[in-house]
């Protein structure tokens, strides 16, 4: 065998995104592996909260994840402990221990400080949103793909949002999220990544309020385990004897 062909071979051997470009959809998709593991897991999620630099709350969190469109946010502090989250595709309910039946909410209420219902129970903004690709450009000192999100279903959280995904990696980077009447709501800032289980998965996010100056809440991910979540725990109507 020559060595041209052994090179040929070589080259039709390796991976073909080697040598296409992603599109803004690939990349979207690919950067939501850094904050989804497995099919199934339960991340644990510290919510802190702060109004001109000064400590304001504090809320602990488990969320159960299955699939592209089940999560369960299960309440952990002693004051609102017995209520839940869930999300099932587009629709999402809150359960209060002292009413009888799972309330409609939206994915854009409030959870804690910035932090919104739908940043905390939604992870998946591929499933969500339709990517463009805008330009590159550097962002503190890491090449980034800077892709337009539009919404395109019911269940997301933003209308628009600009996203910053790393080159190198594929991880979010940063994000400026829009609401419908086109202003700026809030901006995120992806603070740090984690290796789990041979898996870099997003540690720490910073949410900057740009309505409200002075008031930023940091997410922490505390931890993450893949788990065969059962699926009646997605059953709206079994929340309250998760109790």
């Amino acid at each position: 065998m020559n060595l041209k062909y052994e090179i040929l071979l070589l080259i039709l051997s390796l991976p073909y995104r080697i040598f296409a470009q992603l599109t803004a959809q690939e990349i979207l998709l690919r950067s939501d592996q850094s904050r989804n593991g497995w099919e199934a897991f339960v991340v644990r999620t510290q919510i802190t909260n702060y109004e001109q630099g000064k400590l304001k709350e504090e809320g602990n969190f488990e969320v159960f994840i299955k699939g592209e469109d089940r999560s369960l946010v299960k309440f952990l502090n002693a004051d609102v402990k017995g209520q839940y989250l869930l999300m099932l595709e587009d629709v999402m309910w809150i359960y209060l221990p002292n009413t009888r039946k799972p309330i409609r909410i939206t994915p854009l209420q409030r959870l804690m400080g910035d932090a919104s219902n739908g940043d905390v129970a939604r992870t998946r903004y591929a499933q969500d949103y339709a990517a463009a690709l805008k330009r590159e450009e550097t962002l503190d000192g890491a090449g980034c793909y800077v892709l337009d999100l539009t919404a395109k279903r019911d269940g997301a959280t933003y209308h628009k949002i600009n996203y910053w995904v790393t080159k190198e990696h594929l991880q979010p980077k940063k994000a400026e999220i829009y609401l419908s009447s086109g202003k700026h709501y809030k901006t995120i800032f992806y603070d740090a990544y984690q290796e789990t289980s041979g898996r870099v998965l997003l540690k720490q996010m910073t949410l900057i309020d740009r309505l409200r100056e002075g008031r930023k809440t940091i997410m922490r991910l505390t931890s993450y385990t893949p788990q065969d979540i059962p699926a009646k725990y997605f059953n709206k109507d079994y929340l309250e004897k998760l109790k």
